[in-house]
């Protein structure tokens, strides 16, 4: 029995990896499977973070199709990123092939080769747009270019620089595949003066006044995007009423408490104006994110992000330019201010 690996193009265990097993048939048997066992181990970031899965099939011609990439999501799921470390988490595994099969009565089984694959799977997904026309990515970001990102340099109370603005660049592939963890860089948002003009790394003027959001992308690397304005401020409070109840005299009674809890935050922000392709961004990609955080006096808040049930992504009718809100909703109680 031979193993072999396809893996569509694609080493992200958010899409199909599948594994072909060729097998011969065994003639006067009257059941016949083949048992997959897949050892996964974390590298990088994830690395001693692994785990052992087993996958069946009964034999149904002479070539079986397993898809693995379950076991892979078991394992980095488990997995926590920090907003400050940008190593990337990968995982490596081999597989592990038997036959099983009964004839007279009897349960026989043949081990196959054990399957090493040092080429890793990373953690994140392919659109289905990117399955359907069997391309793969060059880089690992889907931020459009088809106009420049606005970036906010943060000042403090006095007006002052705080220095905190960072952007996050992640690397572009290194042959148009995904075959090596990417690289993301910081590079300094550059100040600007007075008027909010200034060198920046977009060649267009932005203001002081907004926010950096990072957030771990669908390619699962580390990423980043400014919100300006003062956003909508909401406040969460969860009420449990009850009464304790005590022996009454003439001047004592029962009395009635209420435990307040779950005073967190929730932040309403609004895009600014885009274009169409940036508002498609928006709510494909970074609505649709598991890790947030924002950055509020710079200190790094874990959030996450609340979309509206149906957001218009393009109305042609109105002579107003394309902008997305939503909500971010802080994983802490109290003020995060």
């Amino acid at each position: 029995m031979a193993v072999t690996i396809t893996l569509n193009n694609s080493r992200l265990m958010g899409s199909p990896i599948v594994a072909d097993v060729e097998v011969d048939a065994r003639t006067g048997a009257t059941f016949h499977r083949v048992v997959l066992t897949v050892a996964v181990e974390g590298a990088g970031a994830a690395a001693g973070d692994g785990g052992t899965f087993k996958f069946s099939s009964p034999v149904s011609g002479s070539v079986l199709q397993f898809d693995i990439s379950s076991a892979f999501r078991a394992v980095a799921d488990r997995f926590a990123p920090a907003v400050d470390n940008f190593n990337y988490p990968y995982y490596g595994f081999n597989i592990t092939s038997r036959e099983e099969w009964m004839t007279d009565g009897q349960i026989q089984t043949a081990d196959g080769p054990t399957v090493t694959y040092s080429a890793y799977v990373y953690i994140g997904s392919y659109t289905d747009l990117e399955r359907i026309k069997g391309q793969t990515p060059a880089r690992w970001s889907r931020k459009p270019t088809t106009s420049p990102e606005i970036c906010f340099y943060h000042t403090n109370q006095q007006g002052e620089s705080d220095g905190t603005s960072k952007h996050l660049k992640p690397g572009v592939c290194s042959d148009g595949g995904l075959w090596t963890a990417p690289a993301v860089a910081q590079v300094t948002v550059p100040v600007a003066d007075a008027a909010g003009v200034g060198a920046n790394i977009y060649g267009i003027p932005y203001p002081q006044d907004g926010h950096e959001i990072r957030f771990i992308n669908s390619l699962g690397v580390h990423e980043n995007i400014f919100v300006s304005g003062l956003p909508t401020k909401e406040v969460n409070i969860t009420t449990d009423k009850y009464t304790i109840a005590r022996q009454e005299t003439l001047t004592q009674f029962s009395r009635g408490l209420a435990v307040k809890q779950n005073d967190y935050e929730t932040w309403t922000f609004s895009s600014g104006p885009l274009d169409e392709a940036w508002a498609s961004w928006y709510i494909h990609e970074f609505l649709m994110v598991r890790w947030v955080w924002i950055s509020i006096g710079g200190v790094w808040i874990p959030c996450h992000v609340l979309p509206e049930e149906t957001t218009t992504l393009v109305d042609r009718t109105k002579a107003q330019p394309y902008e997305v809100q939503f909500k971010l909703q802080m994983d802490i109680n109290g003020s995060p201010v």
